[in-house]
Formats: C-alpha cells, sequence, structure tokens
C-alpha cells in the first residue's frame, strides 16, 4: 500500500475514534454507504472520489481536506 494511502486510512480512523463515532454514524452523516466507508477505512479502497473526500473532510475535519490526508 503507498505511504498516502495508508495515512488516509489512518487519519480517517483516527479522526473518527477522536470524535468518538462509529463507521456507521460517520457513513450516515457523510451520506456515504458503510461499505465504502470501511472499505477506505481498511484500507481497500487507495482510489476514492473527491465527492467522498470532500463528505468525510466535512464531517471529520470542518472541510479540510489536506487534513485528512497529510496530518
Amino acid at each position: 500500500m503507498k505511504a498516502n494511502v495508508r495515512k488516509l486510512n489512518e487519519n480517517i480512523k483516527r479522526l473518527r475514534l477522536k470524535q468518538g463515532i462509529s463507521q456507521e454514524t460517520l457513513a450516515r452523516q457523510a451520506d456515504l454507504k458503510l461499505s465504502n466507508l470501511a472499505k477506505l477505512e481498511g484500507g481497500f479502497n487507495s482510489n476514492p472520489t473527491l465527492s467522498t473526500l470532500t463528505a468525510l473532510a466535512n464531517v471529520l475535519t470542518k472541510g479540510k481536506i489536506d487534513d485528512l490526508i497529510i496530518k
């Protein structure tokens, strides 16, 4: 797995857990399918769409996509 994809997966999980929400709650709040979120967080989706990243960033980082990818 490429380092940047692994970092994305780790960041999504870290931010989700920091907020104390489940995958189900995050999926619902971001209007994503739970299965898609689980695949992304688990490292099985290495090419998320911009709309998926935007939706997750809106919930987890106040819309800052860079915080999903870089930190």
